[in-house]
């Protein structure tokens, strides 16, 4: 057989493996199956600690600012928590500004209550309770035991007294009505199946004059442009791949914060400040090969995570997914 047909051969094979690989990469294998599917990927996650060495606490986007500025991903992730609460309650209500700074408080109101819906492994709640140490009490629910446990042990190394973390189904919550002063919830909504739901929940805990926030992944606006057939594939490849239950548009969000009694509504797309949040999560390892083993480096999940990070990337640049931050107020 002559060199040319050899290279040939070797051209064919490799592309066939590529087209199988392309394949295999863009079947979505971890469907949402319910809150118990939800809850052993993150088991999974956490007791890998691989994300926590790249990404640290805060397992979320970070905030680079428009036009983004280049910063290091683990600051930026805590620049979210600020951005987010200083645009979601600080701004819109100085009431609770004025009683999470101390300023002119009426000393029978307590502590401002915080609830951090989805919390991940505490990083947002111990953020905020570091903040406000002494004028907040900040609750953190996750599904996952094993964030309970981890978000636990990092608040008491940190000596963190005002923060307690629950595991809760966030549409079945234990709380009373009206208990908490602020909610956020920082990208968990999306394995929510119903959203109307979902938030009916959240107002139901909410404090009247309290604020609700919420940081989501978001098909773009599709009330007069539907989505194509390639549109909807990439969408259900991110759905599907990190069970998601269902992604929402920003317009439908505010709908159903109206429609949920909630006051003062508005919301802003943040994905250009978000999205160096991507490329640096893909990244983070070439820089600091530290946190991976040999066998870890040829682990077939994080190959498939890597290549998911990068089609979100190409999903937000694009402007098929919105970045959306959507607040509300409860009515007095």
């Amino acid at each position: 057989m002559s060199t040319f047909m050899i290279t040939g051969v070797i051209f064919v094979v490799i592309f066939a493996l590529m087209l199988v690989l392309r394949s295999r990469l863009r079947t979505p294998i971890r469907h949402y199956e319910g809150i118990a599917s939800v809850a052993e990927v993150y088991d999974q996650w956490t007791n890998d600690q691989r994300m926590e060495y790249y990404w640290g606490e805060h397992l979320h986007a970070g905030y680079y600012g428009n036009p983004p500025v280049k910063k290091d991903m683990i600051q930026a992730k805590a620049d979210f928590v600020d951005a987010t609460l200083d645009w979601g309650v600080l701004r819109p209500n100085p009431t609770l500004a004025r009683r999470l700074e101390g300023i002119a408080v009426d000393p029978t109101l307590g502590p401002v209550r915080m609830l951090d819906v989805g919390c991940g492994i505490g990083g947002s709640v111990r953020h905020a309770a570091k903040r406000w140490p002494v004028t907040s009490l900040v609750t953190g629910i996750t599904i996952s035991n094993a964030q309970v446990k981890r978000a636990t042990v990092l608040a008491e190394a940190q000596g963190v007294k005002n923060a307690v973390f629950m595991e809760c189904d966030a549409l079945r919550m234990s709380f009373a009505d009206n208990t908490f002063d602020v909610i956020w919830a920082i990208e968990s909504e999306m394995h929510m199946p119903d959203k109307n739901q979902f938030v009916q929940e959240l107002t139901r805990t909410l404090k009247p004059g309290g604020m609700l926030v919420l940081a989501c992944w978001n098909v773009r606006d599709t009330r007069t442009k539907p989505l194509s057939k390639d549109e909807s594939a990439h969408i259900r490849l991110l759905v599907d791949e990190w069970r998601h239950a269902e992604f929402t548009s920003i317009p439908d969000y505010i709908n159903i914060f109206q429609q949920s009694g909630l006051v003062n509504v508005s919301a802003e797309n943040w994905a250009t400040q978000t999205q160096p949040s991507w490329r640096d999560a893909v990244f983070a390892p070439f820089r600091d090969p530290r946190g991976l083993s040999f066998k870890a480096m040829l682990n077939w999940d994080m190959m498939r995570d890597a290549y998911t990070v990068l089609r979100y990337d190409e999903a937000f640049r694009t402007g098929l997914c919105e970045y959306g931050l959507i607040r509300g107020q409860k009515a007095e």
